[in-house]
């Protein structure tokens, strides 16, 4: 008897242990990696754009002759880059954009040179691979133009950016009554100018590359 209620004793304990553990769900066949390799999986590859970038000009002698020209350069704290300058023809007014052949990483220093005897104006630094999506780093200039071989002259403005489509958009000004007006030039796809003229006579205040 005593042998008996000692066994049923012991079965009733038994079957409040097994109620009282906490359920164990089966493995999962091909589960999920934990989210921490996901993550560390996704960081791999990141681009990082350029950060705390310094830019100056120089005015360099090329090679042994006499000939002069502008050269850019530019460093950054972080990331992958290119330089852009921004040139111009001192003789005839015209202004142009040069990329550098070659991309650094942080901190080196980006360098790239204007045509023989043309100044650098304006340094950029341009990430590099450049994005694949948006209009980015659009820069702009003013010239002033005449028309064929007359005395008529205008506001000339150009827009360059280094991806997307886009076109230049200038505030142009009427000098004798002061009247300001937008203009707005052809849609074209990085990295070509976008290019228009103001009204005869008129100048060109503002320059800048707009979505097309």
């Amino acid at each position: 008897m005593i042998k008996r209620a000692f066994l049923v004793l012991a079965a009733a304990v038994l079957g409040l242990a097994a109620v009282a553990a906490p359920a164990q769900a089966a493995p999962t066949q091909g589960a999920a990696p934990a989210p921490a390799v996901a993550v560390a999986q996704s960081d791999v590859g990141v681009q990082v754009a350029p950060t705390g970038c310094t830019t100056w000009v120089e005015w360099v002698q090329e090679s042994y002759n006499v000939y002069y020209q502008g050269r850019g350069n530019v460093q950054c704290a972080t990331g992958r880059y290119k330089v852009k300058l921004q040139c111009r023809n001192l003789q005839t007014g015209v202004g142009y954009v040069v990329y550098g052949s070659y991309a650094v990483n942080a901190p080196g220093t980006a360098t790239a040179l204007c045509y023989s005897g043309n100044v650098a104006e304006r340094v950029y630094p341009v990430e590099d691979p450049l994005p694949t999506v948006g209009v980015t780093g659009c820069i702009g200039w003013a010239e002033w133009v005449h028309e064929g071989s007359n005395y008529h002259y205008y506001g000339r403005g150009t827009a360059q950016c280094d991806t997307g489509t886009y076109r230049v958009q200038i505030q142009c000004r009427n000098v004798q009554t002061g009247q300001r007006y937008v203009v707005y030039g052809p849609a074209v796809t990085a990295p070509s100018i976008s290019t228009t003229t103001c009204y005869r006579g008129n100048v060109a205040d503002a320059v800048t590359g707009v979505p097309a």
